[in-house]
């Protein structure tokens, strides 16, 4: 893939507008000599600090935590030492100071950053890495305390959750292990008052531990529902009443008659849910909406221009929920569905067929191993969708923002949605300029990529305010105008891959950062842009 980023697709206007919004802060900065293998991404601690991660050649623990400020310029390089399976853990904001977590291959670390890069704090913590269990870090008010959740190494079957000081000294700390079984910490959210560990006990099923977030103190821990529709939550957020709200898929898991016939057109036996939890644990509303002919014409409903739509019962991956300022939620996602190798309208759309069809006789399941590129290889499309909720998590509106570039995926991906939602190739951001957040991401139109931005209350699809960044990614003469097919043979989220190194960061209100890695020159380009669409 050409990644070779040029200017033809910015107006001298909109240059000297970037240059000119001010004059201390650097619009267009070129970082040389950043070798692919070491490189890890230019990331974002919550637009507060930018940070990448790069390897010492030769020296396999050693790597160099660089931190850059709202400026761009280089601020500070601080050496980690990291085992062998060591790895950043999270990064966040906390005040005005930024927090890195760290497994060194034994336990954790701590590290804090000021506004001028330079490190404060640096303690260990005695997390584990658990297979399956998460470590999360969420700022606690705005008076510099933050919580900690990791697994512990209890016989690798709990997890802790502790607050911290602005001093980084435990204000508290609660550990939960079972007698029997084991618990996974799989989501975890909390703001000043109150504190939600979402875990996956291996004897009953989806657990909350809800806490108090001053002192510690459990007030509840009760099961997610499991029978008949078994629930997989994959967001986990705290409203502003505190109150703990949740999404994601499910699964219908009720018993099937004794004689049962699948209709071809017949919808998957499961869809989307949304709860909500009280601080005390009090089930206030579980809405789950399945996949149903009805959804299925909304999601594949056409918008204002000309695209592909899928047909049938695509399936949505979450990726947000949010507040809406007069009451009820909004969840955001994207639209995937799954197609087999010889499916027609992935061959109308420009798909080719990846391998030649097993025999009819065959009982092997060799063939349904997408790994190897044989057999009935799924590939998937995807769709912005934004669900309007209202307070009991019922959908009153659906809205489908349609990308004009279309992405396939030439390999099967086990683990449903949950799995795939882990790898996307459109990098999107949530910006806040006012009282309404933005969808701000990339994408691909007439060989040329470009950043887009949709307001989630607009009428409209507004897919016309395209900023280009004339970077051609597709060959001339695969483009078929709004309808563009792209195939990718390995997993998107593979870190050899070019466009995994495309990105777009929150910088401030009304600005995005940009960010492109060139591997063939060895360097990282990075721009300040206007947010496009935004009056």
């Amino acid at each position: 893939m050409n990644t070779r980023f040029t200017r033809r697709g910015l107006s001298r206007g909109l240059l000297l507008a970037l240059l000119a919004a001010g004059p201390a802060v650097a619009q267009d900065v070129t970082i040389p000599d950043v070798e692919a293998w070491s490189f890890t991404g230019f990331k974002s601690a919550d637009g507060q600090l930018y940070y990448t991660m790069r390897q010492e050649r030769n020296v396999y623990d050693l790597f160099h935590l660089e931190l850059y400020g709202r400026d761009l310029k280089k601020l500070s390089t601080t050496d980690v030492r990291l085992g062998r399976n060591g790895k950043l853990l999270t990064a966040r904001a906390v005040g005005d100071k930024t927090v890195f977590c760290f497994y060194n291959g034994k336990d954790g670390t701590l590290l804090q950053f000021n506004a001028a890069g330079q490190k404060t704090q640096d303690i260990h913590v005695p997390l584990a890495d658990v297979f399956g269990s998460i470590t999360a870090l969420e700022p606690a008010g705005t008076g510099g305390d933050f919580y900690l959740a990791y697994p512990i190494d209890a016989d690798k079957k709990g997890y802790s959750v502790a607050r911290y000081g602005a001093d980084f000294k435990p204000k508290w700390q609660k550990d939960f292990a079972p007698e029997k079984g084991k618990y996974q910490l799989r989501r975890f959210a909390a703001d000043d008052a109150h504190v939600y560990a979402i875990d996956e006990y291996s004897k009953a099923g989806w657990e909350v531990a809800c806490l108090d977030g001053a002192t510690g103190a459990e007030k509840a821990r009760p099961a997610l529902p499991a029978a008949p529709s078994e629930v997989l939550p994959n967001i986990a957020r705290v409203d502003k009443a505190g109150r703990l709200l949740l999404a994601g898929p499910y699964a219908d898991k009720s018993p099937r008659p004794a004689v049962y016939t699948e209709k071809p057109d017949a919808p998957p036996r499961g869809g989307f849910f949304s709860m909500g939890l009280s601080p005390e644990g009090k089930q206030e509303f579980l809405t789950t909406t399945p996949y149903t002919e009805e959804l299925g014409q909304q999601l594949n409903s056409r918008s204002s221009v000309a695209v592909f739509t899928v047909r049938n019962y695509p399936g949505i991956k979450l990726h947000e929920i949010l507040e809406k300022p007069g009451g009820g939620y909004q969840l955001v996602g994207e639209t995937y569905k799954n197609f087999g190798y010889n499916d027609a309208d992935y061959e109308r759309a420009g798909g080719m067929k990846s391998a030649p069809a097993p025999a009819a006789n065959s009982n092997s399941s060799f063939g349904s191993m997408g790994g190897f590129g044989i057999g009935n290889t799924r590939s998937y499309i995807l769709d912005f969708v934004v669900l309007d909720l209202d307070a009991q998590g019922k959908v009153q509106a659906i809205r489908r923002i349609p990308k004009p570039y279309k992405l396939y995926q030439n390999r099967s991906v086990g683990g449903g949605p949950e799995d795939w939602s882990q790898r996307t190739m459109y990098s999107y951001r949530f910006l806040a300029p006012g009282a309404t957040p933005r969808l701000v991401y990339l994408n691909w139109h007439q060989n040329l990529q470009y950043v887009n931005s949709v307001a989630l209350t607009d009428k409209r699809d507004d897919l016309f305010s395209r900023l280009y960044l004339d970077q051609p990614v597709v060959p001339a003469d695969k483009d078929r105008g709004e309808l563009t097919v792209r195939e990718f043979e390995h997993e998107v989220a593979a870190p050899n891959q070019d466009l995994a190194y495309d990105d777009v960061l929150p910088h401030a209100p009304g600005k995005l950062l940009y960010s492109h890695y060139d591997k063939a020159a060895k360097t990282l380009r990075l721009q300040v842009l206007d947010v496009p669409g935004l009056k």
